[in-house]
């Protein structure tokens, strides 16, 4: 990822106060959170508490009624010996008189005939009501069996609870003569006193529990503004030495070396190093920059030098090249002009023999003619300018193929050229390129019967990459590394012509444009070269 792709995704990046706000915001939901937890269980051990306080109340009641049954037990028990019932009706109205919650006592037989009651006009009556029936359904199932010596009793409640107004609970125990179950004996209990006492507990449970909610509540707000204020406070410290920070590194990033963070204030140990490190770090940076600026000045010096000395260099080569391109030159054209003539003019006088020197000499001297030339040109790519632009590498190929074609025209040979191959560079050097490599495809595929060349591009590592393959001669790779080279052949002279410099003049192209070249081929099966150049 590059500077400047890593500076947009930055921008994209919100800034740190977003986070912190962010984190603070969720610090208070999670603390809103546990509190309504919190406060949830509060709630849940009041109504526990509610609960266990009525129990305990019921329980209570529960246990004064059965005081009074057992002492009723016992008369009862007295007037069925003796059948002795007015007694009995005297007493049940002097305890339903002298209590305000009792209802009703009565004493009922087996067949649910009223025996004796506080009012003496429901006496001789056959009780048919719902609480008539289950009171005597308990003689059948839990008062079976039962001693006179210790008779239970039992609760029966009129609704489904003693929360309504008239409700009524009953206490109800068996009767025995001779130690023969005989009836039962009721009493009706009010629970208007219990559902009073339970409403007024209920009423300072509310207030206690609204008196908590609002000290719950005060409490929880002043922790949240607490820890909020301190949030903020430690926020702003915070954001105040991460600016410091970005100042200080904004202004080394343009150039001021000088700047130094201020240490004051920054909150913890951790920031306090990142400070002594950062200053430390622009002191070095500092001090590399001097010694680097008197190494450039060395430096300048020692590329002036070597650029005098190039200079020179070149004007020697320039020499030599003109020394080449004229002295060399004319004592070739002598070589070959006096061969020539020796064997057109002697030629009677010469066997076989000799005319094949001279054959061979005019041969040598046409070779290292043109070896001066492709040495001449090789040069000269090195010092020519370049007008970089858009080339159709397409357009050079399809020139390159229509040459080669009339040079040799019963040759057939199947080219396959990819339209639109587009790059840029200098279309000159690039033809140049082409016609190497197209040419050393079209010289090497000469022995195939149907030869094929093909020009195009494919990817590689994710880059566009131009190719020429064909099918022909190839060569080992484990000489590649010989390919590029000036002067250097794979084959032989007697196989294929050539002087061993185009592959060297492609690849020196390819360079000054800042691109690379390889190749790839197996014996007999062909050659591809790629070459990438620079978009």
């Amino acid at each position: 990822m590059t500077i400047s792709e890593i500076g947009e995704k930055t921008k994209r990046l919100p800034p740190i106060r977003i986070y912190l706000i962010v984190m603070n915001l969720a610090l208070l939901l999670i603390f809103a959170g546990i509190s309504l937890l919190f406060w949830q269980q509060i709630v849940d051990f009041r109504e526990r508490k509610q609960q266990e306080d009525i129990q305990a109340m019921h329980a209570a009641m529960q246990a004064s009624s059965a005081s009074l049954m057992r002492s009723m037990v016992l008369s009862a028990n007295q007037a069925v010996t003796g059948y002795d019932f007015s007694f009995l009706n005297t007493l049940m109205q002097q305890v339903a008189e002298g209590d305000d919650e009792i209802r009703s006592c009565q004493m009922v037989s087996e067949v649910g005939m009223v025996i004796a009651h506080n009012d003496p006009r429901q006496v001789g009556k056959v009780l048919e009501g719902d609480l008539d029936k289950r009171a005597l359904a308990l003689m059948k199932s839990d008062f079976q069996g039962v001693g006179q010596s210790a008779p239970p009793i039992k609760f029966l409640r009129s609704g489904p609870d003693t929360s309504q107004p008239g409700d009524l609970l009953e206490a109800v125990s068996p009767i025995h003569n001779g130690g023969e179950l005989w009836g039962i004996l009721r009493c009706g209990f009010s629970t208007e006193r219990l559902q009073k006492h339970i409403q007024t507990r209920e009423k300072e449970w509310e207030q206690q529990l609204q008196q908590t909610k609002i000290f719950y509540l005060s409490v929880v707000g002043l922790l949240v503004l607490l820890g909020f204020s301190v949030a903020l406070l430690f926020t702003r410290r915070l954001l105040k030495v991460i600016s410091e920070l970005a100042v200080g590194v904004r202004q080394v990033s343009e150039g001021d070396l000088q700047h130094q963070l201020n240490i004051q204030d920054l909150v913890c140990a951790e920031f306090g190093s990142l400070a002594h490190s950062f200053d430390t770090m622009t002191q070095n940076l500092e001090t590399s920059r001097r010694q680097l600026d008197e190494h450039n000045r060395s430096l300048e010096l020692k590329v002036a030098e070597r650029t005098f000395e190039l200079e020179r260099s070149n004007k020697e080569l320039e020499a030599f090249n003109y020394s080449v391109s004229h002295d060399l030159r004319a004592p070739l054209r002598s070589i070959d002009g006096f061969s020539q003539a020796l064997e057109e003019d002697y030629r009677s006088q010469l066997d076989g023999t000799g005319r094949d020197y001279l054959r061979r000499v005019r041969a040598a001297a046409n070779r290292m003619g043109l070896l001066i030339d492709d040495m001449l040109r090789l040069s000269r790519l090195g010092r020519q300018e370049m007008t970089i632009g858009n080339v159709n590498l397409t357009e050079l190929a399809e020139s390159v193929v229509n040459k080669l074609r009339e040079t040799d025209m019963e040759r057939s040979v199947a080219f396959k050229i990819e339209p639109g191959l587009q790059t840029r560079g200098d279309a000159h050097l690039l033809d140049i390129a082409l016609d190497n490599l197209i040419g050393n495809a079209w010289k090497y595929s000469a022995r195939r019967n149907h030869a094929e060349i093909e020009i195009g591009q494919t990817q590689h590592d994710g880059n566009k990459v131009f190719f020429v393959r064909d099918n022909g001669a190839g060569f080992d790779m484990k000489y590649v590394d010989k390919l590029f080279g000036a002067f250097q052949r794979l084959h032989k002279s007697t196989e294929f012509e050539g002087t061993g410099v185009g592959l060297a003049t492609v690849a020196r192209i390819v360079h000054r444009h800042g691109g690379s070249i390889w190749a790839e081929a197996e014996v007999d099966k062909g050659a591809t070269f790629y070459f990438k150049l620079p978009e």
